[in-house]
């Protein structure tokens, strides 16, 4: 039988605190480096095996939506105003106080559990990327390798 965190993971993630704190920070490094234009993490996935993973390219495209840039953003990863909303979400429950961030928390957890948004997220992003991969694949790594 499957826990009651497996239908609600977005949820279970804004409420560790802790965990928050690292990823809203990781995320802001990795943010930071690549606008100043210096090197960020490199993908381990694409590292490994040549291939860009579902996610290549987001960071790029997240920051280029951040200035503004809609068009370019979406050239690089159509799933970039997704994740912003996504970054934001987690950075308000991390960063404001529990009292506050607890009904936003909720009102998640209740969307993921009537609609199945983190599932209908995931398979999407991976049938982006499949789609990308598949029928793209020259354009695709040339994008990610810049």
């Amino acid at each position: 039988m499957l826990s009651q965190t497996a239908f609600s993971p977005i949820a279970t993630i804004l409420r560790d605190r802790r965990f928050g704190f690292v990823l809203t920070g990781a995320l802001g490094l990795n943010f930071a480096l690549f606008s100043l234009g210096l090197p960020g993490w490199e993908c381990p996935f694409f590292r490994l095996t040549g291939l860009p993973c579902p996610g290549c390219g987001l960071t790029r495209a997240c920051t280029l939506l951040l200035k503004g840039e809609v068009q370019a953003s979406i050239e690089f990863h159509a799933f970039a105003p997704i994740f912003v909303v996504l970054i934001a979400i987690l950075m308000t429950s991390t960063i404001l106080p529990r009292a506050v961030s607890e009904p936003l928390i909720h009102k998640a957890e209740r969307l993921e559990r009537q609609t199945g948004v983190t599932i209908i997220i995931l398979g999407g992003l991976i049938l982006y990327w499949l789609a990308r991969l598949l029928l793209f694949p020259t354009m695709f790594a040339q994008l990610i390798r810049g």
